[in-house]
């Protein structure tokens, strides 16, 4: 590049639009996050169901929406970055909608997979368009803070999602309340579409690579390329990716240990989990989005936007292994607390830097590849190695100590050696990448 893509400013725009259409993004990343992650709640009664192991519940939690996010997601992400972001976002709430729908209405192990790889499908736009969209409307300084608010719809989908999600499974059953939220994305896709702006790209326009060819014309291959020659952003993506297995394994499972091994109810973990755990984490997320790129500024060194989420890691690792033992309940709820403090307000400024690391022509690429890699392959990952654990000693354990064997195996270990990678990022950046105006 002939000048860091984050140093070039967004076109100007209406501040209202801005924050309006940051509403109806947070939006719709809320809904996306119920749609995925609040499954997890619900994974017992699926279980009994649909008469599935604990490697099919592994598979349909986690590798059943990360291959086909991933497949689907390349060829989307450099959509985005050529194309209409706001119609194509419209498109994806729809598309997962529907497979919400689907998810609900299956019958058999087949059938349920199917529609949650079409979830992850349909998801795949989703934080790359809404990221890359952000990185348009707001200047450098705002970005952090705004990503922040956006990745906070992930603590209020605990809040709201999660207790919703919990008395419609106690009321009426799984399929129900999995289906109410696919009608209500519905909905949501046409106030995406018809509600905001699409904002030119003007930072794309006048950007260069440093071989001198033009910016967004690049493939897939050769976009990769540049991102991975990149030091810092590789190693961001490793020490992330590592901890994401542990942290993935767990958040997975840690609804089902507290129905295993202390008979919580549906209702009940909701109510925990999601609203109580659920406020902890939208501070966190807010915080950490105004904090840590404060204390950079305040140090005057930018390489603290990599220390200190890895710091985060490594303090919810003690945490996970808590969880893992055989504590009593409370002990099990606060420290499940803890994990999931932590590993929230890593994610805002971890995506941010990522837009600092690449060119402004491969934000929503760049995006979709640090998703992936530090979300998405842990969520395939991390699940299924516990599930195998678990099925392989529940026979001599009892259900409720395999699983907290599997999660003592997981969790804690790719936990803390992700967390240790975590801090090698800033081992290759610079002590300002970016000169601000003032």
């Amino acid at each position: 590049m002939t000048e860091p893509a984050a140093a070039q400013q967004s076109p100007a725009m209406s501040s209202r639009h801005a924050y309006y259409a940051l509403f109806v993004l947070w939006m719709a990343n809320l809904l996306g996050n119920i749609d995925r992650f609040a499954v997890g709640l619900i994974l017992q009664q699926i279980k009994e169901d649909l008469q599935l192991t604990d490697t099919q519940i592994g598979i349909l939690s986690g590798a059943a929406f990360v291959v086909a996010y991933t497949v689907f997601g390349f060829p989307i992400a450099r959509w985005l970055d050529r194309g209409n972001r706001r119609n194509i976002l419209a498109w994806s709430v729809g598309v997962w909608s529907m497979m919400a729908v689907a998810f609900g209405s299956a019958t058999n192990f087949i059938q349920i997979v199917l529609a949650r790889a079409g979830l992850g499908a349909g998801e795949a736009a989703c934080i790359p368009g809404a990221i890359s969209l952000i990185g348009d409307y707001f200047k450098r300084e705002k970005r952090t803070q705004a990503i922040g608010v956006l990745h906070s719809a992930l603590a209020v989908a605990g809040i709201v999602g999660n207790p919703l999600m919990g008395v419609l499974t106690d009321q009426f059953g799984w399929r129900v309340a999995v289906i109410t939220f696919g009608v209500i994305g519905l909905f949501l896709a046409f106030v995406v579409r018809w509600t905001i702006t699409e904002p030119p790209r003007l930072s794309v326009r006048s950007e260069t690579l440093a071989d001198g060819s033009a910016a967004g014309r690049d493939t897939i291959l050769r976009a990769l390329r540049v991102m991975f020659s990149n030091k810092a952003f590789l190693f961001l993506l490793l020490g992330h990716a590592t901890y994401g297995i542990g942290i993935y394994a767990f958040v997975s499972w840690y609804p089902v240990t507290l129905v295993r091994a202390y008979g919580l109810t549906y209702t009940e973990i909701g109510l925990y989990i999601g609203t109580w755990m659920g406020i902890g984490m939208l501070i966190a997320t807010l915080a950490s989005g105004w904090l840590c790129p404060a204390i950079a500024r305040r140090m005057g060194d930018d390489r603290w936007m990599a220390i200190l989420p890895a710091i985060f890691c490594l303090l919810s690792v003690p945490a996970m292994a808590v969880v893992s033992m055989d504590v009593s309940q409370p002990l099990a709820l606060i420290a499940g607390g803890v994990v999931l403090f932590m590993t929230v307000a890593r994610t805002p400024v971890m995506l941010s830097l990522a837009l600092d690391l690449v060119p402004a022509s491969m934000h929503s690429l760049g995006t979709l590849v640090v998703v992936i890699v530090t979300t998405s392959i842990g969520a395939a990952v991390g699940p299924i190695l516990v599930g195998l654990i678990s099925d392989s000693v529940v026979a001599e354990v009892g259900q409720s100590a395999a699983l907290r064997h599997g999660l003592l195996l997981t969790a804690p270990v790719f936990g803390l050696l992700g967390a240790l990678l975590a801090f090698l990022p800033a081992r290759y950046m610079d002590r300002k990448m970016v000169q601000l105006p003032a």
